[in-house]
């Protein structure tokens, strides 16, 4: 290890004292929760809690910890940050046993955690969540006994995985003897191919699900395609279903949508609760800012101006709503700023404020008319009753179009075109599986969403 006469601690205690300097509460929240693991050459491997922690950290402070590597003594360092480590230092951890582990019941540090950032105390209910929420909540007072699988569906950013989490939170606080299994699909996915990668069988990815009373998968619609894992996946969830194990599964789309997905395993996310979950409203949006104010403890404070500017303006996703304000809280606090300005968060957000600009530009009617005339049809062929495929292919495109790029529900869509709900879904799922088989296809959707994102 080309390290010089550093160790990875050192590093960071170097770069921790920088950080500290500039801020004392972002020190207090965000970099004193991170331990230095290992340094290779001049890449430092950073570990933090979870998922969400390292995402915020890297969107938010990245460039912050970036500059505190870049004169440690003469020398400058990159960084990468490794989800699933305990805050503060901890022993080097021993190489995996050959067998697949048990997944512990959750730490007590996780659960903290948990219940800092991903509680049903702090979820912001209303018209667009409440459904998913109540439904979450009883699957945590009562698992494997209400709603079994409870499958929660939407766009992304929009409190999925907060959902998740609190029903891990709660059933590990109130039933600490239960085993909870907690990943996304992907770390599932990795995992299985780690087996297969060391020769070893499948027997031990099952065994790793075996004593699990919850199980808890985000993003499932990420095993689409994955052929041999869903033959896997169907197993695990036959027998922990039969022993009457809570499942809960999120996915950007509702199990009839998925594409790539065998119809045996999506018929079984659909046995149980399905429920979506959709973009709060601007009161939501403006409380949960107000929520995030209180629990962020910056000096000075963001005024409720620039709140209800944030509330008004970040509508797409609770992700980028909360990116955005950590992003205007640390720059009013490392600039002494008392009272920010909207023109000043304007030009801080402006790439943010663009895009939700474009999103909320696109109107049904010209993505009707862009693909109308792309195709060399009529806008009344668009909306008419003409089944010909040089006209149904369009339309599909269009439903699909509407369905991805505006935030109308699929009834709206469906009343648009003079059609159902049903033919909207049908489309949803069916241009994807054609662009995968069309090269055509693919370039004239890549094609169209440019035209109408420009």
């Amino acid at each position: 290890m080309k390290s010089g006469t550093f160790r990875a601690e050192e590093i960071w205690d170097l770069a921790v004292c920088t950080l500290k300097s500039r801020s004392e509460s972002l020190y207090r929240q965000w970099f004193s929760q991170m331990t230095a693991l290992t340094v290779e050459d001049d890449l430092l491997t950073i570990g933090v809690s979870d998922d969400f922690f390292r995402d915020m950290v890297i969107d938010n402070y990245g460039d912050l910890i970036q500059h505190a590597l870049e004169n440690i003594n003469g020398r400058s360092y990159r960084f990468e940050l490794k989800s699933g480590v305990l805050p503060r230092r901890q022993p080097d951890i021993p190489s995996a046993p050959a067998a697949v582990p048990v997944q512990p019941a959750v730490t007590p540090a996780v659960v903290t955690r948990r219940k800092q950032l991903f509680s049903f105390d702090n979820f912001i209910c209303g018209n667009s969540n409440r459904h998913a929420y109540a439904m979450a909540r009883s699957a945590a007072e009562a698992p494997g006994e209400c709603y079994n699988p409870l499958f929660i569906y939407g766009t992304n950013g929009i409190g999925k995985t907060h959902l998740l989490q609190a029903v891990a939170g709660k059933i590990s606080v109130e039933r600490p003897e239960m085993v909870i299994r907690n990943v996304t699909c992907d770390e599932m996915l990795n995992d299985y191919y780690d087996l297969l990668t060391h020769h070893r069988g499948t027997t031990e990815f099952r065994a790793g699900f075996r004593d699990v009373d919850v199980l808890l998968i985000d993003d499932i619609h990420r095993l689409a395609k994955k052929t041999a894992l869903q033959e896997e996946f169907f197993n695990i969830f036959n027998i922990l279903y039969q022993q009457g194990k809570q499942i809960v599964l999120t996915s950007d789309r509702q199990p009839c949508e998925l594409s790539g997905i065998d119809r045996r395993l999506s018929s079984r996310f659909e046995q149980g609760m399905t429920c979506q979950i959709g973009m709060p409203e601007y009161e939501q949006r403006l409380v949960i800012l107000r929520m995030w104010r209180q629990t962020h403890l910056t000096n000075p404070a963001l005024p409720d101006t620039i709140l209800e500017f944030l509330a008004e303006n970040i509508s797409s996703s609770v992700r980028r709503l909360k990116g955005c304000f950590l992003r205007l809280s640390a720059y009013a606090e490392m600039s002494g700023t008392e009272d920010l300005s909207i023109s000043e968060a304007e030009d801080l957000l402006h790439a943010q404020l663009t895009e939700e600009s474009l999103a909320r530009d696109i109107r049904p009617e010209t993505i009707q008319q862009t693909v109308a005339n792309h195709f060399g049809i009529t806008l009344g062929d668009m909306i008419g009753k003409c089944r010909s495929r040089h006209v149904a292919d369009p339309r599909m495109i269009a439903m699909y179009l509407c369905r991805k790029l505006t935030r109308l529900s699929s009834n709206e869509i469906g009343e648009i075109f003079g059609r159902t709900h049903a033919n909207v879904l049908h489309a949803a799922k069916t241009v994807p599986e054609r662009c995968a088989d069309d090269d055509m296809l693919r370039r004239s959707l890549a094609q169209l969403e440019r035209q109408l994102q420009k």
